[in-house]
């Protein structure tokens, strides 16, 4: 059917015109004879422009690496998310008035009909742009409300008195032409808190330390845990917490970032003063340099996991879970049963909280296997039905000195960590008992240790894969 003014209308020029603008706008008009206004003419070159925008940003997205790069540049990465915008728009307007202009005349249901038809093809074809355009606007809250914005400051060791001094040359790599990633720094590594304020703590305790440190030519990663009631913890000779305290830290390692939190003048004023005093420590225990921090709120743990919708655990003994548990979204169990488990936020916080089960040494390993599931629950399908609800958890849940505009290099420094095997290559070594006591360390024993984990072939063979302990 044509109307006087020569538009075609009906169900079929109705959806036909409908199609057209949501393949490109204005075209719906020309399907039909509609006349093209300006509104139209202009929706169809903001179109043309958005378009352009679009394939200039992602067409030469091939992995993660490429689209990291997109992520760590703000304004290429709003770009991108105005342009999925404009997409939108420009097709909902122009389908929707295209649509109008063809409707069908008459009875009823042919109008319900095109109603329906126009409906299926919005939704098909406009709501996907409408859904990405708002998680890049979501992914960029969250990446600016996580990362930092400066060059991160690195912790470095001061020798030991007896020692000529410390070493940082991993022997475990060979010959090699590939360029450093990170400005020639063999190893990246990586400080993993995880904090809790918790009920009657007058402040943020660490309870979980965990360095990563990954060879940024090779991929080969160790992970070192470091006992909450590590005691004594020294700090880098001339800082002024090692003037502060020249005999070590007289309360336990738990407490540093808390102490660093209210005494800022001691490192400079810094935001992230407790973060900055925790690395130096550690630095200075380990006898490497610590690179960058990554803080996790143990409470906001529990939302990241619920929106990956939970992670399975193979728990090797039937433990109990610990009361007066912050964050908790129901009840506990008394007990976590044993064999595989899939677990909820609140039932994975307690099993890595739990204190009663064994000791501080299996907590340890306990937190590094819940790490790793959290790895394997972060599915692309996962990742794709909880978008919003991640991004949202993870920007509440973690903070990091870790610069916006290093995302790409991480990236690749990921997939040299897939390449060297992942998981399954990680060695750790746990800095509690039976290989170290908390209360009778010396810095010698320690970071004997740690130049042993790195080696090409384990030295200690206390030092074990981080799967045989998860499984």
């Amino acid at each position: 059917m044509t109307t006087g003014a020569g538009t075609r209308t009906g169900l079929g020029a109705c959806a036909t015109a409908a199609f057209w603008s949501v393949v490109n706008p204005g075209s719906g008009h020309l399907a039909v004879r509609a006349r093209v206004l300006r509104a139209t003419f202009a929706a169809s070159l903001l179109n043309v422009i958005a378009t352009i925008l679009f394939i200039a940003i992602v067409g030469d997205v091939r992995n993660r690496s490429d689209l990291a790069q997109v992520v760590e540049n703000r304004t290429i990465f709003l770009g991108l998310g105005l342009a999925l915008a404009a997409m939108a728009i420009t097709r909902l307007y122009t389908a929707l008035d295209s649509a109008w202009l063809a409707r069908p005349s008459g009875d009823t249901w042919p109008r319900l009909a095109a109603v329906a038809a126009v409906g299926v093809l919005l939704i098909g074809g406009v709501a996907p742009l409408a859904v990405a355009a708002n998680y890049v606007w979501e992914a960029d809250k969250a990446v600016e409300k996580v990362f930092g914005s400066d060059s991160a400051q690195t912790a470095y060791p001061t020798p030991l008195p007896t020692t000529v001094g410390t070493d940082d040359t991993d022997t475990s790599i060979a010959p090699s032409t590939t360029v450093p990633i990170f400005d020639g720094d063999q190893r990246v590594n990586i400080l993993l808190l995880g904090g809790d304020a918790g009920p009657g703590r007058p402040g943020l305790r660490t309870d979980t330390m965990i360095v990563v440190s990954i060879n940024s030519q090779t991929g080969r990663t160790v992970i070192i845990s470091i006992p909450r009631n590590m005691d004594d913890m020294p700090f880098p000779e001339g800082t002024p917490l090692a003037k502060k305290f020249p005999e070590g830290f007289t309360d336990l390692a738990n407490a540093i970032y808390r102490y660093g939190d209210r005494h800022r003048d001691l490192l400079g004023g810094v935001d992230d003063a407790g973060a900055q005093a925790i690395k130096l420590s550690i630095s200075q225990l380990l006898g490497i340099p610590i690179h960058y921090y990554v803080l996790a709120d143990m409470a906001g743990f529990v939302d990241v996991v619920d929106a990956l919708g939970g992670i399975d655990i193979n728990v090797p003994k039937r433990m109990p879970t610990p009361g007066n548990l912050r964050g908790a979204k129901h009840p506990l169990p008394e007990f976590i049963k044993k064999g595989q488990q899939h677990m909820d936020g609140t039932v994975a916080l307690a099993y890595a909280r739990t204190r009663e089960a064994d000791s501080d040494y299996k907590r340890m390993v306990r937190q590094q296997c819940l790490l790793g599931a959290v790895l394997d629950a972060a599915t692309p399908m996962a990742l794709a039905l909880g978008f919003s609800d991640l991004v949202s958890a993870f920007g509440d849940a973690v903070t990091t000195d870790i610069p916006r505009d290093q995302l790409g290099d991480f990236s690749q420094l990921i997939d040299r960590f897939i390449d060297a095997g992942g998981r399954d290559k990680v060695r750790t070594l746990h800095l509690g008992q039976p290989l170290v006591d908390p209360f009778r360390w010396t810095p010698e024993e320690v970071r004997g240790l740690v130049s042993d984990a790195f080696q090409p072939v384990v030295i200690n063979f206390d030092i074990p894969l981080l799967d045989d302990r998860c499984d």
